[in-house]
């Protein structure tokens, strides 16, 4: 936030700039004494250019780093009109491809769009390329689309995407994840119109992309090289023992494993054969990291990286979950928070029996119903959308269906992981919250 040249600080996150840097606000105020006595009223306020610049050299930090941020609601929805004053248009390859609309999203939230697609059923669509963001996409139908995910035709990356038109029709498509940077496009299956949800997830990579993107070409440089020339995970083990001083004949009498089957395993030499999970325990233990970071794992998807689930593949996991059906939608292990569930709504009864870990995106597939939240029930329909924060109670009523989806967005997995090994995590946890103590100096 920016008003006449002054930035809004958020108090919060400068603190916590204050104790990292061990600098007190008594330091400050030796230079800077109007900053201080801002800072000492211990609540946001507006600094100027000049002070922002003081702060960034004395601290070694950004605007970025202590910018305040928009509170987040409990709810904010859209009506469909609302989503349709949002429309804009896509040209490729010559023609009008696409229509884009977007869902609500807090500021600074990824929102789901819904695309009319637009190529016809003789074009061979003609490929995006791709993006950092894994997605998760469903035919809202009416009709089927085709999807295109690379250059040669063949079962993996052209395919049918269908639309339910039948028994069970709000279960109303095909669901599919798609990988970071997998080129994709869309047109249609024949004459009938239809459109799909799309719904990107915060890359776990952005964090390194946008640090990696900051250092020498030389240092990525030789980052590439060990890569290639250890295997993915691999190379980080050789480099924690690098970092730590720790050679592979000093490594072998510590964790009591013969060198030769050691150096094999280092050096990727009979990689199937000496990667048992003994040695990787043994070594990941004497470094003290966790050794299920480096675990082959088994990905459940095609040869282009996608994973896909088809409309009667979902119909078969409907379920009764608390006031509602619901059924499954694609999901992948590659990225646990992004993921999705069709729901039928169908009980008059006013219900508070949903909350989720992380904010949630829904849209009305059909019907009418009630949007039960705090002592409020509010009226949605057909095409209205809503966006869910985490943690917040909440429930549906009345008659009608909602695609819901998630990204992991507010709080993730690797949140999740983080948290699960936190030193006295309750203590912890409610110091988290609005924390404005500094680390106990006195001046």
């Amino acid at each position: 936030m920016k008003k006449n040249n002054h930035f809004s600080i958020d108090i919060i996150k400068l603190n916590h700039c204050l104790n990292a840097a061990k600098f007190t606000v008594n330091h400050l105020s030796k230079e800077k004494k109007k900053l201080a006595e801002k800072i000492n009223k211990k609540r946001n306020f507006f600094a100027t250019s000049s002070e922002i610049n003081y702060l960034s050299k004395k601290l070694n930090i950004s605007l970025y780093d202590i910018k305040l941020r928009e509170k987040l609601p409990e709810y904010i929805i859209h009506s469909k009109k609302k989503i349709q004053s949002t429309k804009r248009a896509i040209r490729r390859d010559g023609i009008h491809f696409y229509n884009y609309y977007s869902l609500p999203s807090p500021s600074g939230f990824k929102s789901p769009v819904i695309l009319d697609i637009l190529c016809p059923a003789d074009k061979l669509p003609k490929l995006n390329n791709g993006h950092l963001e894994q997605a998760i996409t469903i035919n809202l139908g009416k009709g089927d689309i085709y999807g295109r995910w690379g250059e040669k035709i063949n079962k993996n990356n052209f395919k049918k995407i269908k639309s339910n038109n039948g028994k069970n029709s709000w279960i109303i498509g095909d669901t599919y994840v798609e990988p970071t940077f997998l080129p994709h496009t869309y047109s249609l299956a024949g004459k009938v119109k239809s459109q799909i949800l799309s719904y990107t997830a915060k890359s776990q990579l952005q964090k390194f992309v946008d640090n990696s993107n900051l250092w020498p070409l030389s240092s990525y440089t030789n980052f590439l090289g060990s890569i290639d020339k250890y295997g993915q995970k691999l190379s980080f083990i050789n480099i924690y023992l690098d970092n730590r001083g720790i050679s592979a004949s000093y490594l072998s009498k510590k964790i009591k494993v013969k060198l030769d089957h050691l150096n094999k395993f280092l050096s990727n030499k009979n990689r199937e054969k000496v990667n048992n999970i003994k040695i990787l325990k043994k070594v990941c233990s004497y470094l003290n990291i966790d050794y299920e970071i480096f675990l082959k794992k088994d990905f459940k998807e095609d040869a282009v990286g996608k994973t896909y689930l088809g409309y009667k593949e979902s119909i078969k996991s409907i379920r009764q979950y608390k006031s509602y059906k619901v059924a499954s939608m694609a999901s992948s292990l590659r990225y646990p928070d992004l993921h999705g569930l069709f729901i039928k709504v169908s009980k008059e009864k006013k219900v508070f029996d949903l909350f989720d870990y992380a904010s949630t995106h829904y849209l009305v597939t059909s019907g009418s119903m009630l949007l039960n939240i705090n002592n409020s029930q509010l009226k949605i329909k057909e095409g209205d959308a809503i966006w869910m924060a985490p943690y917040c109670l909440h429930g549906f009523s009345g008659k009608g269906s909602l695609v819901k989806i998630t990204n992991g967005e507010c709080i993730d997995y690797l949140d999740i992981f983080e948290i699960s090994k936190i030193y006295k995590p309750e203590a912890t946890l409610r110091r988290v919250y609005q924390d404005l103590n500094n680390w106990g100096h006195e001046n």
